[in-house]
């Protein structure tokens, strides 16, 4: 992985992976890419409004959602919604559901308590 020069005062990332995000991955490729991504930087992260909703509902934090993008797990396969592959992360206590919205930034839909 390389970072590419500053762009207009934005860090760009070039992983250098013949990964398509916009094909089905794996859980091993979503894992690998999904941590490449939070390694890199960590302000590639985009909550959406029902995330930041359900967060709010379950007394969660970003801290929290953040960890678990660290920490967890990808269990089950991919579910196709909408035309983007969705990813649950998963910890004993908390589910975030992501997907990737290019290469080098994450979206998060929604998260619980499990």
């Amino acid at each position: 992985m390389a970072l590419a020069p500053l762009f207009f005062g934005i860090k760009m990332v070039d992983f250098k992976s013949s990964i398509d995000i916009l094909s089905r991955l794996n859980r091993v490729q979503a894992r690998k890419l999904l941590s490449e991504i939070l390694n890199a930087d960590t302000n590639a992260i985009s909550l959406s409004k029902h995330c930041r909703k359900e967060l709010a509902h379950d007394n969660l934090t970003t801290v929290d959602l953040l960890n678990v993008l660290k920490a967890g797990l990808i269990y089950t396969d991919p579910e196709l919604v909408n035309g983007t592959y969705r990813y649950r992360v998963e910890t004993e206590k908390i589910i975030v559901v992501i997907t990737f919205m290019h290469q080098n930034c994450i979206r998060c839909i929604t998260a619980w308590r499990k």
